[in-house]
């Protein structure tokens, strides 16, 4: 099997050295802050290479402390208002829009700068989305919700076309990949429409670019599903083994997590321009690491239901911030452990 297929992706963030966790607050915005994050982001980047991974994304995201905040923090006309708990008791600084947003500052220039001057490879920027920003954020200035979702998506425009420009002068013409992060989408189903919008204006009009959406945990990704005729993004990257079982298996009894491939692909099927499916096969939030095998059979059945290998992505659930660094490395290297026999098998 051709290694373009089953690509091996990182999805998003990864736990940061003590060194620079404990002290990010303190020093963001200084001479010590850029140093301390540029040597994280060699040692994951090392990471990622001794695991296995064919797209080491952005190193883990070692210049963001959160998904939200990073991209707020960087965002005239918003006011934080204090702390707030996310998943698995994370917290970080919610704002709130008072005025007219625009940018601030770049929130990813230096970030990608850096990557780009000090590796080779393939690279990913992921980007907090329109909807999400605007679901995450009070609104003490806009008319509605809409308006909001889009006027976050002119900002994520202006972001990738500058970022783009950086790409260009180290990479040329090679596609720039950007992928948005979007954890609010199906919150609210009957919002979808704002989804699409504000997800499309944020892409609208940029060339040479590969986009993509990361959605996870989802009560439901019929929602997502049934936006992709009109969502403009080339791919979806998605959560599975979360609402999997732990026990091997290839059927779909064994793999409950998993049948919502399917729904996928038929929802693929009705497009011209056929989208990848970014494939979540190891759990985020457990420390327990899935063994190769377990992977295996999450990855095989999910091809039985997609035989598109060429269509198919394989990364974690989401970011691995939450687990340690051993745990973390543990579960990409089983990830792509797997991913090279199925390839052999193939």
């Amino acid at each position: 099997m051709s290694q373009k297929n089953l690509i091996l992706q990182e999805i998003g963030s990864f736990r940061k050295p003590e060194y620079l966790s404990s002290r990010f607050h303190k020093i963001i915005g200084t001479p010590e802050f850029n140093e301390k994050a540029s040597k994280a982001t060699v040692e994951i980047m090392d990471l990622f290479e001794r695991a296995g991974l064919e797209n080491r994304g952005v190193g883990g995201e070692m210049f963001r402390w959160e998904m939200y905040e990073h991209l707020a923090y960087n965002i005239k006309g918003i006011e934080f208002k204090g702390m707030v708990r996310s998943f698995d008791n994370r917290y970080y600084r919610k704002g709130s829009v008072t005025k007219q947003i625009s940018t601030l500052q770049s929130a990813h220039e230096k970030e990608l700068s850096f990557l780009l001057q000090n590796f080779q490879g393939k690279l990913k920027v992921p980007i907090t989305g329109p909807y999400t920003m605007m679901d995450w954020s009070f609104n003490e200035h806009y008319r509605d919700r809409r308006e909001l979702a889009n006027a976050f998506a002119d900002i994520i425009r202006d972001e990738i076309i500058l970022l783009q420009s950086i790409w260009k002068k180290h990479r040329g013409n090679e596609v720039l990949e950007v992928q948005i992060d979007e954890p609010a989408t199906t919150t609210h189903p009957s919002e979808m429409d704002i989804v699409t919008e504000s997800v499309n204006r944020s892409i609208q009009g940029i060339s040479g670019i590969e986009s993509s959406i990361h959605v996870c945990y989802s009560s439901d990704y019929g929602y997502l599903f049934d936006q992709l005729p009109d969502l403009k993004v080339d791919g979806y990257n998605l959560e599975f083994a979360n609402r999997d079982l732990l026990e091997r298996g290839k059927d779909a009894a064994s793999r409950p997590g998993f049948l919502d491939v399917g729904r996928f692909r038929d929802a693929n099927e009705h497009v011209n321009e056929k989208r990848f499916l970014g494939l979540g096969v190891t759990d985020i939030h457990i420390d327990t690491v899935e063994s190769v095998d377990l992977i295996k059979d999450r990855i095989e059945f999910s091809l039985k239901q997609f035989e598109r290998p060429d269509l198919i992505r394989i990364n974690p659930d989401c970011g691995l911030r939450t687990r340690s660094q051993d745990v973390g490395f543990q579960k990409l290297k089983n990830m792509a452990d797997a991913v090279h026999s199925i390839r052999k098998e193939l």
